[in-house]
């Protein structure tokens, strides 16, 4: 099978599409499988904020590099968990000078009014903790292992009316991977059909530098 099966203008249903991702792979490491989902919206709707968080069914890659943003007294608890930083006032100016590597901030609701200043560096990539994705909550350790697990944020790109994240790898079973596709697909639908009642305009699933191949909406809507 060559990549050649992929037309541009043809939608497959998700059980086609993640037969094929395999045979697109163009790296020499195990690829991402992601997602680029376009919303069905107005142009007025594309200034509203759409994001939320899913739990993946099937992990995938390695686990995600938690941080917590506590008081002293809950660090003990958040590394217990699994955190690879946890604290205040050290952790945050740890993350203000780009110090810490990581992939998920979580904070406790009493932090939040001292953390305001993270919001120049996380916020632009739409990682400072909120209650509306799950990184928010006094209890630290289920955050950090749902994290640290298949949970993922999703959030919309200002202005653009899109989403996009990471559902799995191509050398998941293509079960797995579809249960990820449509879980993702399920939480962003549900978040965002409060703005239309048809959300999903297009969605394309790609590789790491591969080919996209475009899902067909209706066969996504109907298993969700």
């Amino acid at each position: 099978m060559s990549n050649d099966i992929v037309n541009k203008n043809e939608v497959k249903t998700v059980e086609q599409a993640v037969e094929i991702i395999p045979t697109l792979k163009k790296t020499k490491f195990t690829s991402s499988v992601d997602l680029d989902v376009v919303l069905n919206l107005k142009e007025k709707q594309l200034k509203e904020s759409i994001r939320g968080s899913v739990e993946l069914p099937h992990t995938f890659g390695a686990d995600k590099k938690v941080v917590v943003l506590c008081d002293a007294s809950k660090v003990a608890e958040a590394k217990k968990a699994g955190a690879v930083a946890a604290g205040l006032e050290d952790v945050a100016e740890q993350l203000m000078d780009g110090k810490l590597e990581f992939d998920v901030v979580v904070a406790t609701p009493d932090v939040m009014p001292k953390i305001v200043k993270l919001g120049k560096v996380l916020g632009p990539k739409g990682l400072m903790p909120n209650p509306k994705n799950g990184t928010i909550s006094d209890n630290i350790a289920k955050m950090v292992e749902s994290f640290k697990g298949g949970k993922l944020g999703f959030k919309m790109e200002q202005g653009q009316g899109v989403i996009r994240g990471k559902v799995g790898s191509v050398d998941m079973k293509p079960e797995d991977l579809s249960e990820n596709i449509i879980a993702y697909l399920k939480g962003i639908v549900n978040e965002s059909k409060k703005l239309s009642s048809s959300p999903l305009k297009k969605v394309i699933l790609t590789t790491t530098m591969g080919s996209g191949i475009k899902l067909d909406i209706n066969d996504i809507m109907s298993k969700i």
